[in-house]
């Protein structure tokens, strides 16, 4: 097993790292409360329903601190790349960057998903990669609508009319 309960830390300062050099300071204070309940909260939420509840996953060895079973240092690293997906979503206003970014961030966590099971820190228990895009898909689909409807994403008004 190569990192043994470094994987978590890892990704968080990844995620970190990722969130100061593309989003401004100020963006960063503005977006927290969506990193904060759309990443951190929506994280421990979905790992708990997946390991505790349904049994689908198992961690094993993923992070230095655990809470319930939940690596907390992983959970955490969705609090900046939350922060990073709704600011890059505000940058853009055509279909295309927009839909790869709702494409990128979901392939990035199934991407995570097969390095720590090849790593022996994830197991699947009537649960596959797919299925993990699917779901990743969702929650940034929902995320994504939160922000629409809250304003956040004034750029994408009137993206889906037809220009003439």
């Amino acid at each position: 097993m190569v990192l043994e309960g470094l994987a978590g830390p890892i990704v968080f300062l990844g995620g970190l790292i990722l969130m100061f050099l593309v989003v401004p300071w100020e963006r960063v204070k503005e977006l927290a409360l969506v990193g904060l309940v759309g990443g951190l909260v929506l994280a421990f939420v979905v790992v708990y329903l997946m390991q505790n509840y349904f049994g689908f996953w198992a961690f094993r060895r993923v992070d230095l601190v655990s809470i319930s079973g939940i690596p907390l240092f992983l959970a955490a690293s969705w609090f900046p790349l939350i922060i990073v997906f709704s600011h890059l979503l505000a940058q853009y206003r055509s279909i295309l960057p927009v839909v790869l970014i709702l494409l990128a961030f979901p392939l990035g966590a199934t991407l995570l998903h097969l390095l720590l099971r090849a790593n022996g820190m994830l197991f699947y228990r009537n649960w596959n990669l797919p299925l993990t895009f699917i779901l990743s898909l969702g929650i940034h689909l929902v995320i994504m609508f939160y922000l629409y409807a809250t304003g956040r994403l004034e750029n994408l008004r009137g993206l889906a009319q037809t220009q003439t």
